[in-house]
């Protein structure tokens, strides 16, 4: 049987099929490359500049560590205000990213504040990964076959918060490197090339150090002896033997000294609720799933949740529906298909699996997307193929081409539109940062924000006017909660805040910052500050009181609140009265 679809040129082989892949990636990211500092960018140019000194032990190598180090305990950042106050104790999210963190520090020295040469840096590690996975197509698959396999893969919106977000930069370091170590490793089992034996090794051991998309290549790398190579157990075992020692170093390591997340609703937790956890994470792997048969864009999910069970449903539909068109398909395989499938399919859910475990989104399906991307060209081109042949079909054809359709609809209709309209979005959020920061009233005392469900104001605006030298001494949130908001004045020294409306929705630095909402009962002190949580719900807090020891219009605190697109100053009700603060979303739709 032929290796290809009929009336299938070569025009577009390799290397040339190499030329439309990247010409293509870098089109769609060309947007990215206007987006500003944002985000973690922020609180990481803090660190590389000195302003966190005081704070936590966070250095150069250490820009993911943000919580729980030995210099870095949730109750320090709490008192300090770099955490809420509902933070839990237990809070822990902390990654070892020295290699991508050295990257960001190297930025900073040689780029100063200018984001383009760092996004450039960034598109040039997406474009060496697109590079890699190329070759990888073209080794394992037929001619046309890879090339759109390679295509797809440059394509997917998956892409947009690695190549667009400084900070989201790791997972192409680490796929690459982990890839490459893939690739040495085919070289060296199938050419005998001997520099594939430490070469391999020492590319994933880079990837261990860059973050936890090596973990996703290791599984691919071992789906390929275990199912691809099909060798006696003992010859599977000798050949993945540096890789398993290599990673059980590195979980050893990580686990050692206190590397991970828990605490937090946004990082999953096997231990302490397995069955809830087995649940989400069944969830998760489906959304992401979804995202990789038909593009689906999971990154939306993490910010509107009552999403995730739709999504799940639907990569749970669409799953079958591949299983079904690649049973329908096989006798148009051929051999060379079958045998990439073969391990790139197992291959491909087990890299998956890792992502679900955090927050989920397109960043951690780098490794995922080289079989995933595979897989969808072969349904793509050998069911076109098989739907001109009819007579030959169990189905009628047309029902084979409308899932085709589908298929190329999402990966290269619905997939690049989100990664042009998700960088844009991106731009807006980084320049409204920027602008509210200049525009915030001055203050000289704590800036108390007294509600704004969107952490790209309640976090990372206070990170902002730090950078312009326009600091408060000190920084308070009181709610992040995505409701209307009523300030009640208890005592000159003292508010009530009551969150409003049913049911309680979570606001997303609520799930980040804690596993459970603060029970009624809760206490806190933070200096002067003291919190008392007087009413709860499941989903956070109802009514909580702030007493700041202090006479609220003292001019020790500035009380704001956002409001049209800017932080307002909020004029206090005298004790006994009441004021209305309506919820608003900020920039980034929160």
């Amino acid at each position: 049987m032929a290796d290809g679809p009929p009336h299938v040129g070569t025009r577009w082989t390799w290397p040339r099929s190499l030329v439309l892949a990247l010409g293509l990636g870098v089109l769609l990211s060309l947007p990215s490359l206007r987006v500003g500092l944002m985000l973690d960018d922020l609180m990481h140019r803090m660190v590389i500049n000195g302003s966190t000194q005081a704070l936590g032990d966070w250095g150069p190598l250490s820009l993911y560590e943000f919580v729980g180090g030995p210099g870095s305990m949730p109750e320090r950042l709490r008192e300090s205000g770099l955490l809420p106050w509902w933070a839990s104790d237990s809070l822990l999210v902390r990654f070892f990213r020295p290699i991508p963190s050295a990257l960001l520090s190297l930025d900073a020295w040689l780029f100063r504040d200018a984001a383009l040469p760092a996004h450039l840096h960034s598109l040039a590690w997406f474009v060496a990964l697109v590079v890699l996975v190329g070759w990888l197509h073209q080794r394992l698959l037929p001619a046309p076959v890879a090339t759109l396999a390679t295509v797809l893969y440059a394509v997917a919106g998956a892409h947009v918060l690695p190549v667009a977000w400084l900070a989201a930069r790791h997972p192409l370091v680490s796929a690459l490197l982990g890839l490459l170590a893939l690739a040495a490793h085919l070289r060296a089992r199938e050419d005998a090339w001997k520099p594939g034996r430490v070469l391999a090794p020492l590319a994933l051991a880079g990837a261990l150090l860059s973050g936890e998309a090596a973990v996703g290549a290791v599984l691919l790398l071992g789906a390929y002896e275990v199912f691809g190579r099909r060798e006696s157990w003992r010859q599977t075992s000798k050949h993945l033997a540096p890789y398993f020692v290599l990673s059980l170093v590195y979980v050893l390591f990580y686990v050692s000294q206190g590397y991970g997340a828990r605490g937090s609703s946004g990082y999953l937790n096997p231990v302490a609720a397995p069955w809830a956890f087995l649940a989400v994470f069944i969830q998760r792997v489906f959304i992401l799933l979804s995202e990789l048969v038909v593009a689906t864009p999971s990154d939306i999910t993490s910010s509107a949740p009552p999403l995730q069970p739709l999504v799940a449903t639907l990569g749970l539909v669409v799953t079958l529906g591949a299983w079904w068109m690649s049973r329908v398909v096989q006798p148009w395989l051929p051999e060379r298909d079958q045998a990439a499938l073969r391990w790139l399919i197992p291959g491909g859910i087990l890299a998956t699996l890792p992502g679900a475990v955090g927050i989920v989104g397109g960043r951690v399906l780098m490794v995922p997307l080289v079989a995933g991307s595979a897989l969808m060209s072969v349904l793509i081109l050998r069911g076109w193929q098989a739907a001109r042949e009819p007579e030959r079909l169990r189905v009628p054809a047309f029902i084979l081409q409308s899932a085709v359709v589908v298929l190329v609809l999402g990966h290269f209709g619905l997939s690049p539109l989100f990664r042009v309209g998700m960088a844009l979005a991106l731009g807006h959020v980084a320049d409204e940062q920027w602008r509210v920061a200049r525009e915030a009233p001055p203050c000289d005392g704590t800036l108390v924000l007294v509600a704004s469900s969107d952490p790209s104001v309640s976090q990372y605006v206070p990170a902002a006017m730090s950078l312009k030298g326009r600091a408060p001494r000190g920084f308070r949130l009181l709610s992040g909660a995505p409701h209307d908001h009523v300030l009640e004045r208890v005592s000159p020294e003292a508010i009530d805040l009551v969150v409003q409306g049913s049911p309680r929705k979570q606001g997303f630095w609520e799930v980040v910052n804690r596993e459970s909402a603060p029970p009624v009962g809760t206490k806190l002190k933070l200096g002067d500050l003291r919190v008392s949580v007087l009413e709860s719900s499941e989903s956070g807090f109802l009514r909580a009181r702030f007493d700041f020891g202090h006479v609220l219009e003292s001019g020790d605190f500035c009380f704001v609140t956002w409001s049209d697109n800017g932080l307002k100053r909020i004029e206090l009700p005298p004790p006994g009265q009441h004021l209305a603060l309506p919820h608003s979303r900020g920039p980034a739709g929160l």
